[in-house]
């Protein structure tokens, strides 16, 4: 249990960054037109998702992730407190904040449960749940900027003085577990995209049902946190493959059901946790780039769909089960073991 303080400390940070992003986000409707919120919605997913990889690069050579983390805390802050007379500033600093505190604060998860898939579970699955609950709280107009600062500021304090584990930077490389061509970690980033292709989808179709939203984020934050543990039980490779094509047959034949669409979520979203440690060991000396890849990149060509106005025609079960299926035979293949080589978590 102690190993799992610092990720459910950085778990913890993280519902609280990505709830004051949804806070900011959905509060600008209040003060600008469509055309105007998409734009800098757009701008914050294009920092946030698409600049993770270049903060991952930065982060991996400065070598000081808790430092670049606990930077981002306080980006965060500014921006929310700067919102209401410049709102495209602080959208550029949410996303550069989001950004900078995800791979700074993927490092620290990964090295936590190093191997492991339960740290970055625990890490990865408050994000989506604050970032829904900041919304509906700037839908409800409900006045949560100084809880929000104040959480920001007691979270970054305690992440400032929690002991850190052990840093892969000057450690002897590891004896690589997996195939680690270039192509393998390609793969293993399409099977993320298309996954996360999915759940753009999902969340574009069941835009303005608040309550909806809420419980995909309750089913998708909890089944990040149990996919971590199952998948270090079962194995990555069976239980990434096992999961998605258990979720592709319940959005396949259970469409219009609330309770099949939470438990097609949960397993769509158990495999992020295997995803994430596994492009980790595929790049043992570069965790930040590989969280910033699976975190950010990956996800955010997810979400190109929903920009290019595809959703509506990729909504259907037979499209989303299809999608699903495809991303569960790319993780098979990107998580197959090396030859002659017998590890349990694959």
């Amino acid at each position: 249990m102690r190993r799992l303080s610092l990720p459910l400390l950085l778990g913890l940070t993280h519902g609280i960054g990505d709830g004051a992003a949804g806070f900011l986000l959905a509060s600008l409707a209040h003060t600008l037109n469509l055309s105007q919120v998409s734009t800098l919605v757009l701008l914050y997913n294009v920092l946030a998702f698409g600049g993770q990889p270049l903060a991952g690069w930065l982060v991996d050579r400065l070598q000081r992730p808790r430092l670049v983390a606990l930077i981002g805390l306080p980006l965060m802050g500014l921006a929310l407190l700067c919102a209401a007379w410049q709102p495209t500033f602080a959208v550029v600093l949410a996303g550069i904040g989001s950004a900078i505190f995800h791979v700074g604060g993927g490092v620290l998860a990964i090295c936590a449960t190093r191997d492991r898939a339960s740290g970055p579970g625990i890490f990865a699955a408050p994000g989506v749940l604050g970032l829904a609950l900041g919304g509906a709280l700037a839908i409800t107009h409900t006045q949560v900027l100084i809880p929000f600062l104040c959480l920001l500021i007691l979270s970054g304090g305690a992440l400032a003085v929690l002991n850190l584990p052990a840093l892969p930077y000057t450690q002897r490389k590891p004896e690589p577990v997996f195939e680690s061509h270039d192509w393998i970690m390609l793969t293993l980033l399409a099977a993320i995209a298309l996954r996360s292709a999915v759940w753009s989808t999902l969340q574009y179709l069941l835009q303005g049902n608040v309550k909806i939203l809420l419980l995909l984020a309750v089913a998708a934050a909890s089944g990040k946190v149990l996919g971590g543990f199952l998948a270090d039980w079962l194995g990555w490779r069976r239980w990434v493959t096992a999961a998605l094509i258990g979720s592709a047959m319940v959005l396949m034949f259970t469409p219009r059901s609330i309770a099949g669409l939470m438990l097609g979520t949960a397993l769509l979203q158990s495999a992020t946790p295997a995803g994430l440690a596994a492009a980790a060991r595929l790049m043992p000396r570069r965790p930040a780039l590989a969280a910033g890849l699976t975190l950010g990149l990956a996800i955010a060509l997810g979400g190109l769909p929903g920009f290019s106005g595809w959703s509506l025609q990729m909504g259907s079960p037979p499209i989303l089960s299809l999608m699903i299926a495809v991303s569960a035979l790319l993780f098979w293949f990107s998580l197959r073991p090396r030859e002659n080589k017998n590890e349990p978590i694959t």
